[in-house]
């Protein structure tokens, strides 16, 4: 019985699993204004590090899809993390839809089995370590960007290197399940040490394309791209239809 539900988590997280802010305590990749340019040439691990943080500084759009196989998920959305608005659509594989709206988060997906399209859940009622309340927590992400360790520019804003997801752990915070996520992946990965990366930075200093590959123990090759445009252009969500939705049960908590 709703069997679907963990992968409807999981792919709800996807897109900042892999790399939604770096280090609070890092002051070289400390986040930069959207809105202000790159004034001096960053060696390029801080490059790419300050991209990421660029990107989630203001409003954005982001396309992410994860293949394992025959297996993919893929992901659209736009979100305002200031604001705590985030619309996601996709399939992991059905298709599913989500919203958030301050806490008030906004599910639709077959494997909910509701009466109504729609279920809403109180995120303040989920445990600290939901996938579900992780993939909403901007802030709490770190993910492999937070465990680059070598990096080289090999073209104008084009770049490759090495990340290594135990630093990537260490750097995550244990808010919302991060770190045991990433200790996970890195479990799984047959050198966790050694992930490549490719990325691309616009002229403004956002990290606009994010690719790498975790060669795994048991399912092939796990590879995840992130594209993101959009920046600052204004974010609006609107809750769904109140005689489409439902409100979770106390039971259904259970699995987020």
């Amino acid at each position: 019985m709703r069997r679907l539900i963990p992968t409807l988590s999981i792919a709800l997280a996807v897109a900042l699993v892999s790399g939604c802010g770096t280090n609070s305590d890092d002051k070289g990749a400390s986040a930069p204004s959207a809105a202000a340019p790159a004034t001096s040439k960053l060696e390029p691990v801080a490059a790419v590090k300050q991209g990421m943080d660029r990107s989630l500084a203001g409003q954005l759009a982001m396309e992410a899809s994860v293949k394992a196989g025959t297996q993919s998920i893929t992901l659209n959305g736009k979100m305002d993390p200031a604001a705590r608005m985030f619309h996601i659509t996709g399939k992991a594989p059905e298709p599913l839809e989500a919203r958030l709206i301050g806490d008030a988060a906004y599910l639709k997906s077959e494997s909910l089995e509701g009466k109504k399209p729609w279920m809403k859940l109180d995120l303040t009622k989920l445990k600290p370590n939901s996938a579900l309340r992780q993939s909403f927590d901007m802030k709490a992400q770190t993910g492999i960007i937070g465990g680059i360790v070598s990096a080289q520019e090999v073209g104008e804003g084009r770049y490759t290197g090495v990340a290594d997801l135990g630093k990537a752990a260490e750097a995550a915070s244990t808010d919302a399940g991060m770190r045991d996520g990433l200790e996970s992946s890195a479990k799984l990965a047959k050198d966790p040490t050694a992930i490549p990366f490719e990325a691309t930075l616009d002229a403004e200093g956002h990290l606009t394309a994010l690719s790498y590959t975790v060669a795994t123990k048991s399912i092939g090759d796990l590879v995840t791209e992130m594209r993101m445009s959009d920046f600052g252009k204004p974010v609006t969500v609107e809750a769904p239809p109140a005689s489409e939705t439902e409100a979770a049960s106390a039971e259904m908590y259970k699995y987020f």
